[in-house]
């Protein structure tokens, strides 16, 4: 049976499947802060964490069957509080160094 799909012949000539030539070029004049991405979510971001750190300290109160899930629901929180802490003292300090 002779195959019609030619990507299908295991014979044929075998398809190009790496990067375009352009795909590790340099572009000096393409910045992503150029068309508004900074680096940073802004309002919306910080809010987020504040809401995943009040569903995770939440989650506490769910069924456990052992203290491990508890444990670890308070570190993810306590992780996420210190970065939220840390994030205010740096933006509050950006502009005086």
């Amino acid at each position: 049976m002779e195959l019609d799909v030619p990507f299908l012949d295991p014979h044929g000539e075998q398809p190009e499947l790496g990067a375009p030539e352009d795909y590790e070029a340099h572009h000096p004049d393409d910045h992503p802060s150029d068309w508004g991405w900074h680096g940073e979510w802004g309002k919306v971001g910080r809010i987020g964490a504040w809401v995943a750190i009040i569903i995770l300290l939440l989650m506490i109160t769910a069924t456990h069957y052992n203290g491990s899930g508890t444990a670890w629901l308070i570190f993810i929180a306590g992780f996420l509080i210190a970065y939220q802490i840390w994030d205010i003292r740096r933006r509050r300090n950006a502009w005086r160094q």
